[in-house]
């Protein structure tokens, strides 16, 4: 396949304002009053000027990286709107919980079943906390669950490109390579979802140089083994023992992608 060709300012900007408005439901973005500059509206909470100058140098001189140079300006972005909009969030990200969730929740809230034992719930998220999203969100903002669903998906995989950080715990007595146990634990409350991102299934099985196996012990923690390293013992440990002691428990069993779908693992 040839390289693709370098948006000029006019495709650019109209590039920028259609992925603000897929990813950022809540505000209303359009063109203006400045050339090349958006104006992002967000109800009582005023409006954000995006000047557009700067990022476009940086997409001329890296076009390969535009994915990782808009979300540090959606950052940026979020960062200057924290307060809650009357409509959406600042971000919306998939939370993984157990199914029992659905019992303890308060009320409907909007989900989708991956395993018999697991759901993923979508999330607003605010500097000052998050809350799951209601039916009555989306009817709101005249959007079902599946677009949702690719937004909450999307930001969280733009976040896991920007460098969401996995620690490497090698074992005692080794040094080849797939001898390694990646974990990924974070008081926040979306590290679990990785496991619903194929990217992360395959840079696992990179990293790992074999097949990954993972845990979600909790809302906010994702660790993987090579199926074949000696770690499979530890990494059923490691997650059982995280699961017990979890404020936001989500399963104690292991995880592997089996025909493109993910199941729990029935290995050794």
């Amino acid at each position: 396949m040839g390289q693709q060709a370098t948006m000029n300012a006019h495709d650019f900007e109209s590039h920028v304002l259609k992925r603000l408005t897929a990813l950022r439901p809540g505000w209303s973005v359009k063109r203006g009053p400045e050339p090349f500059q958006l104006t992002i509206q967000r109800g009582r909470d005023g409006d954000l000027r995006f000047n557009l100058d700067t990022f476009y140098q940086q997409y001329r001189e890296q076009p390969q990286a535009l994915d990782r140079l808009f979300a540090a300006r959606l950052r940026r972005l979020d960062q200057e709107s924290d307060a809650e909009a009357d409509f959406g969030a600042p971000l919306i990200l998939p939370v993984i919980r157990p199914a029992s969730f659905l019992e303890s929740a308060g009320g409907p809230v909007v989900y989708r079943r991956i395993l018999d034992e697991i759901v993923v719930a979508y999330a607003a998220h605010y500097q000052q906390g998050m809350r799951y999203l209601l039916p009555q969100d989306l009817s709101a903002w005249g959007v079902g669950r599946d677009h949702v669903e690719v937004i909450a998906l999307t930001n969280l995989a733009l976040m896991f490109r920007a460098g969401m950080k996995f620690t490497g715990l090698e074992t005692e007595n080794g040094t080849r390579p797939q001898m390694l146990m990646l974990s990924y634990v974070d008081a926040r409350p979306y590290g679990g979802a990785l496991m619903l991102l194929p990217e992360v299934w395959a840079w696992l099985e990179e990293m790992l140089e074999d097949v990954p196996v993972v845990g979600v012990p909790e809302r906010g923690s994702l660790i993987a083994a090579g199926e074949r390293s000696q770690l499979i013992g530890r990494l059923r440990h490691d997650v059982e023992e995280r699961h017990q002691v979890a404020a936001y428990p989500v399963s104690k069993r292991l995880f592997a992608v089996v025909d493109g779908r993910i199941r729990v693992y029935s290995g050794r």
